[in-house]
């Protein structure tokens, strides 16, 4: 159900406060960024990223991919994100950021566990000073986790 689950949050998002997205990113941009991380994007992934690009609403930030963004600005940019606590943290190879609590944690895309559908579980992480530590498993996968966030904020 965790298709069904992405295509409900992404009707249900527009209903949300200061609903904003991008617009979507070009074959080009998705094939860039792929190689960049050496990951290949699931299918609720791709169509995130086709269709939307990145995904703001009060207070909550999915993150997008911009391969050529050169800023030296993380927040939102999966891609650059990545990149940088690759190198700067040892962020296993495997986990992309695509949310910030803001608190310490940082929700990942899981692509070293994933489910019968090819998904990758999303995880909420931190960083010790010295190593990653999963603090708990968020998601069976990336629909479930954007279905949780819309929905509390329409409860809200």
């Amino acid at each position: 159900m965790s298709y069904q689950n992405f295509e409900k949050a992404m009707s249900l998002a527009p209903k949300c406060k200061f609903y904003t997205t991008v617009g979507g990113k070009s074959q080009e941009e998705i094939l860039r960024s792929e190689e960049m991380l050496g990951i290949k994007f699931s299918k609720q992934c791709l169509e995130f990223y086709e269709k939307f690009g990145y995904l703001s609403f009060f207070g909550t930030e999915i993150f997008g991919i911009d391969p050529e963004d050169d800023s030296g600005i993380l927040e939102g940019n999966s891609v650059a994100y990545t990149l940088n606590d690759r190198e700067e943290y040892n962020l296993p190879f495997n986990w992309i950021p695509v949310y910030n609590y803001e608190d310490g944690n940082m929700a990942y895309l899981d692509f070293s566990n994933k489910n019968a559908e090819g998904e990758p579980r999303i995880i909420m992480c931190m960083y010790t000073g010295k190593e990653y530590e999963i603090m708990e498993v968020i998601a069976e996968d990336f629909g479930d986790f954007l279905l949780s966030l819309v929905e509390q904020q329409l409860d809200a």
